[in-house]
């Protein structure tokens, strides 16, 4: 599943980038393009790897293998949390991401930025297994971080 070359169609189904389901449009290539730009992935013969979207969301290349599934599902965006969640309108996603959460409810998932830093609202997506463990108030899933890394070791005098 690993080794399996990931596709454009992959990525544009993982990165939740459809057109919406009442249009008859396809995908627009570009929206693709710019996803990959900003996170800095470069497709090889027109295909990539996990490891290196894994690394390009800020996680570890090497995940323990009972999380692959979690990390591989398709990520949400704020209509899909709502509707997973039950609410009706999806801006109350974006509030919840700012910390205006229920009572009672822990933090929300932190979104995943898609724009690159442009702060582009519909450029967040979240992790499924993240929204459904804060939806039932269970602990979040816990990802392998990539190790730190401090300053270059400079020469002596």
């Amino acid at each position: 599943m690993l080794d399996t070359p990931l596709t454009r169609a992959d990525l544009t189904t993982f990165f939740a980038l459809e057109p919406k389901p009442a249009s008859s449009h396809p995908p627009d290539p570009r929206r693709l393009a710019r996803v990959l730009k900003a996170l800095g992935i470069s497709l090889r013969g027109g295909t990539t790897r996990w490891p290196v979207i894994w690394r390009a969301l800020g996680l570890a290349e090497e995940q323990d293998p009972r999380h692959h599934k979690a990390l591989t599902e398709p990520l949400l965006t704020a209509r899909a949390v709502a509707d997973l969640v039950g609410v009706a309108d999806p801006s109350i996603v974006y509030r919840w991401e700012k910390g205006a959460v229920p009572k009672g409810a822990g933090p929300f998932p932190c979104a995943i930025d898609l724009s690159g830093g442009r702060k582009a609202r519909g450029a967040k997506r979240w992790r499924k297994a993240e929204v459904r463990a804060w939806h039932m108030g269970e602990p979040q899933p816990r990802c392998a971080k990539p190790a730190p890394v401090f300053g270059a070791i400079r020469p002596g005098p």
